[in-house]
């Protein structure tokens, strides 16, 4: 059986490739097991958090650390754990931020041959105006029953673009460096134009039948930046004078 994680930063497309690939009858693709806050897709195989009420996230996520470093290799076998439920592959998704609070979890992926698909958008700009604006909304994802053709424009504040932007830059750099040493296959949101050829790659990877998956949801945002910013003129200005203006085209 092939043990896989998705490795990737928020906005680039991750919670539309685990629930496609999961469509796969011989794939098992779960959400965020190490996400802390709610539920996750299937929830089934979420991590057990101890949680304090009366702390922070942060300060729980300390509190934690101790039980994470004696029982996330124990968690994870359980999950890799062969079934009798026709599953050849079988994976989750891994936020870069969760790597900060599972200890040794790098070292699990390497000595346990788990496959790694890096996923990330090479578009810094649309990467950050995705998050921005769904903090904004709070509506995160196109799905059945929720309104997204009459989301309103959203004002864009440059000094919290530029912080974002440099931020994903980072992180970007952060997830191909942590993952150069791990049997990888590095995965662009960009690619999903071409959604075909990608899953297949992505499936052929996996090590399963390479079958024709359709795309379980489409694309939130509208396609000219100036459809969804409030403030285009100034966003456009600060954008050419900081030397972002590639991402207009």
């Amino acid at each position: 059986m092939t043990k896989f994680v998705i490795l990737t930063t928020p906005r680039t497309g991750s919670t539309l490739l685990i629930k496609s690939l999961d469509t796969h009858p011989e794939i098992l693709c779960a959400g965020e097991l190490f996400f802390f806050k709610g539920a996750i897709y299937h929830t089934e195989y979420k991590y057990s958090f101890w949680r304090l009420p009366f702390i922070g996230n942060k300060l729980n996520y300390v509190f934690n650390y101790p039980k994470l470093l004696l029982t996330l290799p124990g968690f994870l076998n359980n999950f890799f754990a062969e079934k009798k439920d026709g599953k050849k592959a079988k994976g989750f998704k891994l936020m870069h931020f969760q790597t900060y609070y599972t200890p040794g979890i790098f070292n699990y992926l390497k000595s346990n041959d788990v496959k790694v698909i890096v996923l990330i958008r090479k578009n810094v700009l649309r990467n950050t105006l995705s998050d921005l604006r769904a903090r904004s909304t709070k509506i995160y994802h196109k799905e059945a029953g929720v309104k997204t053709d009459i989301l309103p424009k959203f004002h864009v504040d440059v000094n919290e673009l530029s912080k974002k932007m440099k931020q994903i830059e980072g992180f970007n750099r952060q997830l191909e460096e942590a993952s150069k040493n791990l049997d990888r296959k590095i995965v662009y949101y960009e690619d999903f134009e071409n959604w075909q050829p990608t899953i297949s790659g992505i499936l052929q990877y996996l090590n399963v039948t390479d079958l024709p998956l359709e795309a379980v949801s489409k694309k939130l945002n509208p396609e000219k930046l100036e459809d969804m910013i409030e403030n285009y003129a100034e966003v456009n200005s600060w954008l050419t004078q900081n030397g972002y203006d590639k991402y207009l085209d």
